[in-house]
């Protein structure tokens, strides 16, 4: 069983991730890592030579590598959910857990983590709380489309959300019926 984590930058997929694969027994790879060190440079580097739709392909390319494992937690990108292929194929692979805050939360987030600002390139060229605010509300109804399992992540730990994670897929593969 492949576990898709989907969600906005910041929202706690990369903190998330490893916990629950420790959990699950299984490992866990971060898509943006497996984008750089395809492409040999980062992710920022990429939107800046090859551009946005670049990126995109490598990033369904990579995606669709990692989705063919047997087993795994995968914390994808952000933007994974842009590609109506990317969505099949995680719900096809297993569950898909959106990791969700608000965008004031997320801002906050994103603006006190140096290593996301520098990575990551700005998308729309606007400060981060209306960058955010903004392409939270345009991804948002695709990430809940694609998402089988929704878990706030606000004012949480990681290892609660893993926790809360770990239950709501151990529930749903339970066989039989536990009244």
């Amino acid at each position: 069983m492949i576990v898709s984590l989907i969600g906005y930058r910041g929202c706690g997929k990369s903190s998330v991730g490893p916990l629950l694969a420790d959990m699950l027994g299984c490992d866990c790879v971060d898509s943006d890592d497996r984008i750089e060190s395809a492409a040999g440079k980062s992710i920022a580097r990429i939107f800046e030579e090859d551009g946005e739709p670049a990126f995109r392909q490598l990033e369904t390319s990579v995606l669709d590598q990692l989705l063919k494992q047997t087993s795994g937690v995968i914390a994808s990108g952000g933007g994974a959910i842009l590609a109506e292929i990317n969505r099949t194929n995680m719900k096809s692979a297993g569950p898909v857990v959106w990791l969700h805050a608000s965008a004031e939360a997320l801002a906050s987030r994103i603006g006190g983590d140096q290593t996301s600002t520098a990575r990551r390139p700005s998308l729309t060229g606007k400060s981060i709380q209306e960058e955010v605010a903004d392409v939270l509300n345009a991804r948002s109804p695709l990430y809940e489309e694609c998402a089988t399992i929704q878990v706030e992540t606000e004012g949480r730990l990681p290892i609660d959300i893993a926790v809360e994670i770990f239950q709501q897929i151990r529930q749903a593969t339970e066989p039989g019926d536990r009244r």
